[in-house]
């Protein structure tokens, strides 16, 4: 198998537009890693996985992001993030092969994304490319991670102009080729919500059994206006989306177990 610096690639796990992921095992203490690559052979391609690199080691104390470990550079044209290694599936993946998630545990998820972005937020680290692929999902330990902080942005100023984006999931300001702010992000958690509940995400419409008070909480984040969103400055989320799951379901915390209809994952 294949050996890059202390790590013994075991196999491959998942490949993006961008990169491949790799199972990974430091070959003197036996912990299992990610290992992230560029996919195409290019200086400009090992400069952002680098930029990715810097940017989570700003981010590397929070238990919702990934650790870095190390990062190596093959030779000009080749990079290799090491990160740590995360047991579970993506929000998507989980989606599709299990359908909608139950209204309390779309709720907790959410909670988790939120507390990445607002420790991501003041450390200046926009993430920019929020969505359901980028969460990964651990049910036994009652988390998440928010990966791929390739297109994220540090201090964004108003000559910034966005690395890069899904369209599906954008926020409007970046469609726009404006600069990205918190509020981007907030659009992205509010998708990535609706998502987990089933709603549409191209019509912004949600499932009719719905709680209203998780709509009227997610439709907030959704507004087309950057300006209008809610704003950490302004408002806790996290406490308000606590009071929102305590008001709904009677209580502020839920179990282990990720509910779907029909079903335990």
């Amino acid at each position: 198998m294949a050996k890059i610096g202390n790590y013994r690639v075991k196999k491959q796990i998942g490949e993006g537009g961008f990169g491949r992921v790799f199972q990974g095992e430091h070959t003197l203490l036996g912990t299992e890693v990610c290992l992230k690559q560029n996919r195409n052979a290019s200086v400009e391609d090992v400069e952002l996985l680098k930029h990715e690199a810097k940017l989570m080691w700003k981010l590397d104390e929070y238990h919702s992001i990934p650790s870095i470990k190390d990062f190596y550079e093959l030779n000009k044209e080749t990079g290799v993030l090491v990160m740590s290694y995360i047991e579970g599936s993506t929000l998507e993946d989980l989606i599709k092969e299990k359908g909608p998630l139950h209204a309390e545990d779309a709720s907790w998820i959410m909670e988790r994304l939120l507390g990445a972005l607002y420790y991501a937020h003041c450390k200046g680290v926009i993430h920019t490319d929020v969505k359901p692929e980028n969460v990964f999902i651990e049910p036994q330990n009652r988390d998440i991670k928010l990966i791929d902080w390739g297109l994220a942005s540090f201090k964004p100023t108003s000559k910034t102009k966005p690395i890069g984006y899904s369209p599906k999931y954008a926020a409007p300001e970046l469609i726009n080729g404006s600069p990205p702010l918190p509020e981007t992000d907030l659009y992205g958690a509010g998708i990535v919500y609706l998502r987990a509940l089933g709603g549409d995400i191209e019509k912004k419409s949600f499932r009719k059994d719905t709680p209203t008070e998780i709509v009227s909480f997610c439709n907030r984040l959704l507004l087309y206006e950057a300006k209008e969103r809610p704003n950490w400055d302004k408002e806790n989320l996290i406490e308000t989306l606590s009071s929102v799951r305590e008001n709904v379901f009677g209580r502020r915390h839920s179990g282990t177990l990720v509910k779907v209809k029909g079903g335990d994952v």
